[in-house]
C-alpha cells in the first residue's frame, strides 16, 4: 500500500531524431586511402572512391545510430562533418555504386522506404 497521495509523474520529453532535410549534395571522384589504424588492420581498402558533400537545412542530431547516405541500396557511412550542416561521405569504392541510384539521407541500417520521391540521384 502506498501512502503516497500524489499522481504518477509525467514522462520526460522523448528526443527528436528526425534528419534534416538535404539542401544540396555535391559528388565528385576521389582516391580512397584506407585508414591506417595503430592496433588492428582496416577492413577497408585503398582505391577509387567518390565523395558526397551534403549540405542540409539542419544538423543530424547526435544518437547511437550514425547517419548513412543511401545510394540505391549501398548505403555510404564513412562521414565527417565539413562545416555547420555540411557533412563529408565517402564511398570506399565505386563498383557498388549505381549511375542514376536514388540518394536519400537515412540513419545506418533503417533503409529508406520511398526512394521514389528523392530529390537527388547519383550521376558521375
Amino acid at each position: 500500500m502506498s501512502s503516497d497521495a500524489g499522481g504518477r509523474l509525467p514522462n520526460p520529453p522523448r528526443a527528436d531524431f528526425t534528419l534534416p532535410k538535404v539542401v544540396d549534395i555535391q559528388m565528385r571522384a576521389v582516391k580512397f586511402e584506407a585508414p591506417r589504424h595503430r592496433n588492428f588492420t582496416s577492413s577497408l581498402s585503398s582505391g577509387d572512391g567518390v565523395e558526397f558533400i551534403v549540405k542540409t537545412d539542419g544538423p543530424i542530431p547526435g544518437r547511437a545510430l550514425g547517419p548513412a547516405l543511401y545510394v540505391g541500396e549501398t548505403p555510404v557511412t564513412e562521414m565527417t562533418e565539413a562545416g555547420p550542416n555540411i557533412y563529408r561521405f565517402v564511398a570506399p569504392s565505386r563498383e557498388r555504386l549505381t549511375q542514376d541510384a536514388p540518394i536519400i539521407l537515412s540513419w545506418t541500417g533503417q533503409r529508406p522506404t520511398d526512394s521514389k520521391s528523392a530529390a537527388f540521384r547519383y550521376r558521375l
